[in-house]
């Protein structure tokens, strides 16, 4: 693709993420409206196209929502925040989201979850692929993580927390009990990234393979 056509490109996808941000909501005009032009310029560059539900999740996570991103696996949930956590860095000066890879808990215990919910109150985080993660056994006791770590997020924590998943909303119900129902209506905006099946694949944010514990 020639460069003006790729800067054709991106000038529109920016201009219609700004135009679906309310500017009565804006705290930090120009800097969320360059925050947008950056992530949209990522985008246009690599060749995807700004889905109407990628507009609705970077508009809730300017407003300052918590977000729970679910989908099929490759729509770029987890790059979704990779590239806000970047974002964030870079122009404002603040620490990364940390990442918690849900999948990789297995032999966690109670208090594992404890310690970590208390080393990461002042941080946004990432609860990555909910649902992925094995039940715990602390002490011949038998758990879910996930219920525990929403809970004491919602208690004592002072940044946001996120969310993504595979798991639609009845599949996250029928795996946990009744309250997480009452936790995701208090705590999230839920927004399904859904990738369009064609010749050439597209889809709503670049996927990205990187891991780690920060994005």
């Amino acid at each position: 693709m020639a460069e003006k056509d790729k800067m054709a490109m991106f000038n529109e996808m920016a201009d219609r993420l700004l135009k679906e941000y309310p500017a009565r909501d804006r705290q930090e005009p120009t800097l969320k409206a360059s925050i947008v032009r950056i992530v949209a310029g990522q985008m246009a560059k690599s060749g995807y196209e700004m889905s109407p539900k990628a507009i609705e999740a970077m508009t809730y996570y300017l407003k300052g929502y918590n977000i729970w991103l679910c989908g099929n696996v490759g729509v770029g949930k987890t790059y979704f925040f990779e590239c806000m956590s970047r974002v964030r860095m870079s122009e404002k000066g603040l620490p990364p989201i940390v990442k918690l890879s849900m999948i990789e808990t297995m032999g966690w215990t109670m208090e594992m979850a404890r310690e970590w919910c208390e080393s990461h109150n002042d941080d946004d985080v990432l609860l990555d692929d909910v649902g992925s993660e094995p039940i715990m056994n602390s002490y011949g006791v038998k758990a879910e993580l996930f219920p525990y770590l929403l809970e004491k997020r919602m208690q004592v924590a002072r940044k946001r927390t996120h969310m993504t998943s595979n798991l639609g909303a009845k599949d996250i119900l029928s795996r946990y009990d009744a309250r997480v129902s009452d936790r995701f209506v208090q705590m999230f905006k839920a927004v399904r990234l859904d990738a369009k099946k064609s010749r050439r694949e597209t889809r709503p944010w670049k996927v990205s393979a990187r891991g780690g514990g920060v994005l």
